[in-house]
C-alpha cells in the first residue's frame, strides 16, 4: 500500500507582510550576477552536485531583492559572499561534525587573518573575496562582520555536531542557535556595506532597535524554516528546523507546526511596526543612517520572501503552484528530486 499522501498549507506570508516589496535591483540583469557565478566556478570549490542546488538557489536573485539599493560594485560584493554562504551551507551539510568544524574554522579565520594560511580552495576563495571587500570596506562595518561571522562558523559547526547526533533542541534553545547559523545576520552586515553607513555600536546594544533587529532575523528565519522543510525532511535533514522543534515540543502536526510559525510571523511584524515608532533619538546624522537601515530591514524581509517562491530552491518548478495555492506535498523521504 503507498504511503499516505501529506499536504499542508503555508500562511499567506504575503497578506502578513506589511512592508513595501521591491523590484529586484537593476543589475541582476547586468553582468554582475553572471561575474559572481562564474568567480566561484574559477575555484572548484564545490562539486556537481552541490553546484547543482547552488543553481536552484539564484543567490544574485536574492541580493538583488534584499539589497535593491546596492551599488554595482556593492551589488557584485554582495553577490560574492551571499555565494560564499551557499558554498559553506552545502558543503557542511556532507560534512561530520568534525570537518565542519573545520570548515567553519577556515571560513572565518582567513576571513579575519590574513595571515592565516590553509590550501583548501575554501581558503583560497574566502582569501580572494577578503582581499576585493576590505578595498571597500569601512572598519565599522567590517568589525561587526567579523563578530557576525564568527558567530555564525561557531553555530553552523555546532548545527554539524546535532546533525550526527540527530538531537533537537527545544523551541528556547533552538532559536538564539538559528538566528546565527542561518547566516542573517551576516547578510544583515551588508546592509551598513551598502547603504554606505556606519553605525555606532550603541545602537545595536540598545534594547529597543534590538527588539526591532531581531524581529527582522526571526522573521526570516522562522519562514525559510517553513519553506525548506519539505526538501530538508525529504533528504533527512530535520533536526536543524523549527518546524521539527514545535512538532516535537507541542506534539504538532506539519499543519498545526505551520499555522504556528504563521502566528509567530504576525507577531513578530507587529513587535517590528510598534518598536520602529519608539526607537530613540541619537542625533540627527545617525538618525538618518537608522532610519536607512531599518527600511533595509524591511527590504531583506520582503525581499527574501519573493526570493522563495522565484528560485526553486524550495519548491522546485512548483514554485508558482505553491505561491497561489499555499499548498505543499510533502516529498517522499531520501527521495530523489530533479524538478
Amino acid at each position: 500500500m503507498s504511503p499516505a499522501v501529506i499536504q499542508y498549507t503555508l500562511p499567506d506570508f504575503f497578506s502578513l507582510c506589511a512592508f513595501n516589496f521591491s523590484k529586484p535591483s537593476p543589475h541582476l540583469q547586468a553582468s554582475s550576477a553572471a561575474e559572481s557565478k562564474a568567480w566561484v566556478a574559477s575555484f572548484n570549490v564545490v562539486n556537481d552536485k552541490q553546484n547543482a542546488i547552488m543553481e536552484k538557489s539564484q543567490s544574485e536573485l536574492l541580493s538583488a531583492l534584499a539589497y535593491p539599493y546596492a551599488g554595482r560594485e556593492g551589488f557584485r560584493t554582495t553577490c560574492d559572499f551571499l555565494n560564499l554562504l551557499f558554498v559553506l551551507d552545502h558543503i557542511s551539510d556532507d560534512m561530520n561534525s568534525k570537518d565542519a568544524n573545520g570548515a567553519c574554522e577556515v571560513f572565518y579565520q582567513v576571513m579575519a587573518d590574513p595571515d592565516f594560511k590553509h590550501e583548501s580552495n575554501l581558503a583560497k576563495i574566502i582569501l580572494d573575496f577578503r582581499q576585493a571587500i576590505i578595498r571597500s570596506a569601512k572598519p565599522q562595518f567590517f568589525k561587526h562582520f567579523l563578530s557576525d561571522l564568527k558567530r555564525y562558523a561557531k553555530a553552523v559547526a555546532q548545527e554539524a555536531e546535532l546533525r550526527e547526533t540527530g538531537e533537537v533542541l527545544d523551541l528556547i534553545h533552538y532559536v538564539p542557535l538559528r538566528r546565527e547559523n542561518s547566516a542573517v545576520r551576516c547578510c544583515f552586515a551588508f546592509i551598513e556595506y551598502n547603504l554606505d553607513i556606519e553605525l555606532p555600536d550603541a545602537i545595536f546594544d540598545d534594547p529597543i532597535f534590538q527588539s526591532v533587529y531581531f524581529a527582522a532575523v526571526d522573521m526570516v528565519c522562522w519562514t525559510n524554516d517553513l519553506l525548506s522543510y519539505n526538501v530538508e525532511q525529504a533528504m533527512g535533514h530535520t533536526s536543524n528546523n523549527i518546524v521539527t522543534v514545535l512538532m516535537r515540543e507541542k506534539d504538532a502536526s506539519v499543519q498545526e507546526a505551520a499555522d504556528c510559525i504563521g502566528v509567530v510571523f504576525e507577531q513578530l511584524m507587529t513587535r517590528f511596526l510598534k518598536d520602529k515608532t519608539r526607537l530613540p533619538s541619537w542625533g540627527a546624522d545617525i538618525d538618518r543612517d537608522v532610519t536607512l537601515y531599518v527600511e533595509a530591514l524591511t527590504r531583506w524581509v520582503g525581499g527574501n520572501l519573493v526570493w522563495s517562491f522565484q528560485c526553486s530552491r524550495y519548491f522546485g518548478t512548483a514554485n508558482s503552484v505553491a505561491l497561489l495555492t499555499r499548498l505543499v506535498t510533502l516529498y517522499p523521504k531520501d527521495s530523489k528530486r530533479d524538478d
